[in-house]
């Protein structure tokens, strides 16, 4: 059982602490634990580290990971923001520290002189949201700061999954390209999506990941991680393993996590904790 993507309450929107989450991890049979709070960005300071605070949640990781040694593998992260103009920023970031898993994601979409959030879900099936959306998609898998991207198909919970597809398919070969892995996220089982036409969120349909684009990243050869994208001990694991068992008749094979930025294949099958 691996989990490659959790939050704890450094992320400010985020609760528990990271003795929680490991303890959350270990009542869920989790081998495979990997910490990934908001690393800190100049865009907020109320949903994520702050740069003061990341040698504390690092020395934190660590201390769990020698209490917890011979019951589960607890490896550091850092989910970080992508926007364009972050690379100098970023650099200078992950310069500072070492860690096992660097995962770029793209929260806020510059349109026109604002910031437009993925969960600002009423306006993500705007043109003028989805150009610039994707430009920046492109900047973030070919810059070479990241070891996977994260939940790239987030937007599908407010654009229907032939234009994610359209648009996401001609990047594909980026990922091998730049030694990429593809996130499967798995928090799309437990998420709202947008109905346009209804003009409200909605319940209990699946949005992301796109089982589509997986066949076009199979086909590629592109690796892909798992993660909960946990916010609290409660959802440590949530979905994993229902979206492997979904998946692996789609031809998913294995199953990737990182340490020490080198990338570990598992089968499938043996992630799983029933078939």
């Amino acid at each position: 059982m691996i989990d490659s993507h959790t939050h704890t309450r450094y992320s400010k929107h985020a609760v528990g602490s990271v003795d929680e989450l490991v303890q959350a991890a270990l009542a869920n049979q989790i081998k495979v634990l990997t910490i990934t709070d908001h690393a800190p960005f100049y865009v907020d300071e109320t949903n994520r580290l702050l740069e003061a605070e990341l040698l504390d949640y690092l020395e934190e990781v660590d201390r769990a990971k020698q209490k917890y040694a011979g019951s589960i593998k607890i490896l550091k992260g850092l989910e970080c923001d992508y926007m364009p103009g972050s690379y100098d920023y970023l650099v200078r970031l992950l310069d500072k520290v070492e860690l096992d898993y660097v995962i770029g994601s793209i929260h806020y979409i510059p349109v026109n002189g604002e910031l437009v959030k993925v969960w600002d879900l009423p306006r993500l099936n705007s043109p003028e949201v989805i150009a610039p959306y994707f430009a920046c998609l492109r900047e973030l898998m070919t810059c070479e700061l990241f070891d996977s991207v994260g939940h790239a198909d987030t937007v599908l919970r407010s654009i229907p999954d032939s234009v994610f597809f359209e648009r996401f398919h001609p990047m594909v070969p980026l990922l091998n390209r730049h030694r990429l892995s593809y996130e499967l996220n798995a928090s799309g089982l437990r998420k709202t999506s947008f109905d346009p036409i209804a003009g409200q969120e909605t319940r209990g349909t699946w949005s992301y990941p796109s089982r589509t684009v997986l066949t076009a990243l199979l086909q590629e050869g592109i690796p892909c991680t798992i993660g909960s994208d946990a916010h609290a001990p409660d959802d440590v694991g949530a979905g994993v393993q229902d979206l492997l068992a979904a998946l692996l008749p789609d031809g998913l094979r294995t199953i990737s996590y990182y340490e020490a930025r080198k990338r570990i294949d598992v089968p499938v099958q043996d992630v799983l904790l029933f078939s």
